[in-house]
């Protein structure tokens, strides 16, 4: 007994002490060489979490943050869910150990058995169309979206939800009552900070969920800059300098995020959009009024989600599914990707409906041009008109000043488009005025020559005209040699270099200016 004892006692003086401090427990990360394989990096974490079983709270905040550091150095997009994934209950972000007032997040309970993707979203669009009054084609890619927050880890592209209307009282509010019931990790703002957009996104992971946007969002570009920095997974990070010893850290923005508003998105994020413009519902439009008490309803819905997401991650992260031929920008078609590869996998009548639907939107997304866009048609369809000559630029305003359907009538405080504004509107697109001599007179304006690179570029080709009929069809050869008897009479006594056509259907001779003009 006591030789045993003794050899106990020895063996456990001949093991290393356990970590007392943050520092010390970091140094069992500090194994970890780049690129590390997922069996290394739990077995240091399995490590890591031992060690703070016995220090205080402070020592573990701190063991963490040096441990998100490490992660985060050694590439991992999202280190915070890692370590707090690996951290003791007693440390992990939660109801229990934060003050009133705290995010605190409960991931759904996975679905015991295996769920069909048809049976699926039939439910998830029963439930919907039950408080919300939308159209077939819109209501399809709402539902296919709650099944994208699931499964978001799976694609490259995260395309944002927008959910816009021209005024209050369309049910903007209501849907995302119903995506903060069914996404996972639902958090939802009615005005956030672009500081808590990536630190929040970085730490949780949530659904973003952004009501009342058009009061904070149009106003703030560092906002924009960030939540446009989700779009794409590689570059879904912001670089902020942290801390006593300014130390540079990068935070990820790679989440899923839904925003509702009046009007409609700022350009950049709408081009990152899937939208959905509702409308206030008409009375022969029935609905149930939404009780607040009924979203807890709808949780086996948002287990079932999460089941059927998990069991087909990988089936997802490798799809490439067939974007409607339609569909022709880039962006469009990357936004539709996730979407239309969650219909495909569920089957049913849903590859078919979310192709549908993506066409119409994206169609109508489509029309939504630019302000410099717009500018372009404009100059492009004056400068036909004109005969492609320069212009001096009182004449280009007063031509888009007398456009009543377009802004420029009323472009800044209810006054029409300025010189300075015009020039400003063309810059991004390598347009500057020009001068030029014309009359012994100094002329500014500019050249339908420097047009050229951004309408090619820009705007869609200008359709061919249709050829005019010949004549010889309807009169053969008769018609032919009066023509030509004519031409040759006519020439004798036209100076100013007129041609003639012949005008079958009224059975007269028609002059068409040529390169002389009276």
């Amino acid at each position: 007994m006591t030789a045993s004892l003794s050899n106990l006692t020895a063996l456990a003086e001949s093991q290393p002490p356990a970590p007392s401090t943050p520092e010390e427990a970091l140094t069992l990360l500090d194994r970890l060489e780049e690129s590390p394989s997922s069996s290394q990096v739990m077995a240091a974490l399995g490590h890591f979490k031992e060690a703070l079983k016995s220090m205080d709270d402070i020592s573990r905040e701190l063991a963490r943050e040096g441990a998100v550091k490490r992660l985060r150095v050694l590439g991992f997009a999202s280190p915070g869910r890692i370590v707090d994934a690996a951290m003791p209950p007693s440390v992990r972000p939660s109801s229990d150990t934060r003050g009133a007032g705290s995010i605190a997040f409960q991931d759904p309970e996975l679905w015991p058995e295996a769920v069909q993707g048809n049976d699926l979203l039939g439910r998830i669009e029963t439930t919907v169309s039950r408080y919300v009054a939308m159209t077939p084609e819109q209501v399809a890619p709402f539902v296919l979206w709650i099944l994208l927050a699931h499964a978001h880890d799976a694609f490259e592209i995260s395309p944002i939800l927008a959910i816009t209307s021209p005024d209050k009282g369309c049910g903007k509010s209501t849907a995302l009552a119903l995506l903060s019931a069914l996404v996972p990790r639902p958090l939802t703002s009615a005005n956030i900070t672009p500081s808590a957009v990536f630190r929040v996104t970085d730490y949780f992971r949530p659904t973003l969920l952004l009501d009342e946007a058009d009061t904070f969002l149009t106003d703030s570009e560092g906002l924009r800059g960030i939540l446009n920095s989700g779009h794409m997974r590689s570059q879904a990070y912001v670089t902020r300098v942290t801390g006593d010893e300014h130390q540079v850290s990068m935070f990820s923005t790679w989440t899923p995020k839904a925003i509702a508003l009046i009007g409609e998105l700022p350009a950049t994020l709408a081009d990152r959009s899937v939208t959905i413009r509702m409308r206030r519902r008409s009375r022969a439009e029935r609905i149930e009024r939404l009780q607040l008490h009924r979203l807890g309803d709808m949780e086996d819905l948002r287990s079932m989600a999460a089941r059927w997401a998990s069991d087909h991650l990988d089936e997802l992260r490798f799809s490439d599914p067939e974007i409607p031929a339609g569909i022709t920008k880039d962006r469009a078609r990357d936004n539709w990707r996730p979407l239309l590869a969650i219909a495909d996998l569920a089957g049913g009548g849903w590859p078919r409906r979310a192709r549908e639907s993506a066409g119409r939107l994206s169609a109508m997304a489509a029309s939504d041009t630019s302000v410099g866009i717009t500018m372009l048609e404009d100059l492009r369809a004056l400068f036909a008109a004109k005969g492609n000559v320069k212009l001096v630029s009182e004449e280009i305003l007063a031509h888009l000043h007398a456009m009543e359907e377009r802004p420029w009538p009323e472009w800044r405080d209810r006054t029409p488009l300025s010189a300075r504004q015009l020039a400003a509107i063309l810059n991004p697109f390598g347009i500057t005025p020009i001068k030029w001599r014309q009359e012994n007179t100094t002329r500014r304006g500019y050249d339908p020559a420097h047009f050229a690179d951004a309408f090619s570029r820009y705007l869609p080709p200008v359709p061919p005209q249709a050829p005019q009929p010949s004549s010889e069809s309807t009169c053969g050869n008769f018609s032919s040699a009066t023509n030509d008897l004519f031409a040759s009479t006519f020439a004798e006594d036209n100076p100013n270099g007129f041609s003639p056509v012949a005008d079958v259907a009224d059975g007269k001779m028609a002059i068409e200016p040529g390169s002389a003009t009276r």
